[in-house]
């Protein structure tokens, strides 16, 4: 029955992915029977922060200072993306354990896979990241030593619906993905809706270090933060565009619903919060018919906060890429409509004209 209703979804998502009116040509120009292939170098991170409130035996700049980050450490990485038709599959990978890391430090567990599929009026994203082996540190402890923790784990996994309020003239394929060619400069409002699901874990311990548990009270045995929420960003993103080459921005910024569990080691404790989220987007370069390349950087950013507790995460991604594509130019449905139109009313006067000169000539 799962299975089914998963089928479902994802044909109603592709389905709603190619509804829309057709764009203006003189902004956006589509491809027919479209595969790409772009190749990118990448470097990713995650931050996730915890913050006491609320602890009657200190002030609140010691609780702030009490403020715990966990950060793995990732390397830059390589990936490939292929597109096909509007269907996108990314994948990052290392050449080799040391790849571009001129570090000694201890290197996070890292998985990352990406689905996106966009149309004229509907995009959909979905994403699973897993991160193990953090560091973490704060305020006040000793210069230079950020400690590591390697008990701690990080799981995301989501989708998203971005809607597209101007899609006549701006093409989202064109300004993030490269997939389309935007010829005049365009903007959009947005608005995305989406699902998520987030967690930090000890594997068998508490996630809080010795010397601040003090500060964190009630919570200093937390093991486990597990959230599930739904929420609703509004945005604007424009894409300037000048002989192929253009420079996109996007932000979002919204609020939403969280169902959030804490697990200590005598049980678990529910609460529900109403996070605030945020999200920006920029790229950078050349897009031609053919042969694209340029930069491009990505963040999403949350905080939510429970009486004795704030939580804040900020996943980024920023890179270079270069790739290219097989296309064929297609008219559009209006265009073709109009070639039509244009056909018959040519006939229609050669019909015409004839049937004149016939007359002039029986005279």
């Amino acid at each position: 029955m799962k299975k089914a209703i998963l089928s479902f979804l994802f044909i109603v998502i592709i389905f709603l992915s190619k509804a829309g009116t057709d764009p203006d040509t003189n902004y956006v120009q589509k491809f027919k029977n479209i595969v790409s292939l772009k190749t990118f170098l990448v470097n990713n991170g995650f931050t996730y922060t915890l913050t006491p409130r609320n602890n009657d035996g200190f002030t609140e700049k010691e609780l702030n200072d009490a403020k715990l980050f966990y950060t793995p450490h990732i390397p830059p990485v390589m990936g490939v993306s292929v597109n096909i038709k509007g269907i996108g599959f990314s994948y990052a990978f290392k050449f080799t354990d040391d790849y571009l890391d001129t570090t000694a430090r201890i290197k996070a567990g890292y998985k990352g896979f990406t689905i996106n599929m966009y149309g004229t009026k509907f995009g959909f994203e979905a994403h699973y990241q897993d991160y193990s082996r953090f560091y973490f540190s704060y305020k006040n402890q000793a210069p230079g030593s950020i400690q590591k923790n390697t008990i701690i784990r990080a799981d995301k996994w989501g989708a998203r619906n971005i809607f597209f309020f101007n899609c006549k003239k701006f093409s989202y394929n064109a300004a993030f993905h490269q997939s389309q060619l935007q010829k005049k400069s365009a903007g959009s409002a947005m608005m995305i809706m989406a699902l998520r699901f987030n967690e930090l874990k000890s594997t068998d311990r508490t996630m809080i270090p010795g010397e601040l548990r003090p500060y964190y009270g009630s919570i200093s045995d937390l093991q486990r933060n597990r959230n599930y929420s739904f929420f609703i960003q509004g945005g604007y993103g424009y894409n300037f565009t000048k002989n192929y080459f253009y420079c996109s921005l996007a932000a979002f910024a919204g609020v939403g619903i969280q169902s959030q569990t804490f697990k200590y080691p005598t049980g678990n404790f529910y609460k529900i919060s109403f996070p605030l989220v945020g999200r920006g987007k920029a790229s950078l370069g050349y897009n031609g018919k053919v042969l694209f390349t340029g930069l491009y950087g990505n963040i999403d950013a949350d905080q939510s906060s429970i009486k004795n507790l704030k939580t804040q995460q900020l996943t980024y991604s920023y890179g270079v890429y270069a790739g290219a594509r097989l296309i064929k130019f297609t008219k559009t449905k209006t265009q073709i409509k109009q070639e039509e139109k244009n056909k018959k009313m040519a006939e229609k006067e050669a019909a015409k004209k004839a049937k004149e000169a016939k007359k002039k000539s029986k005279k």
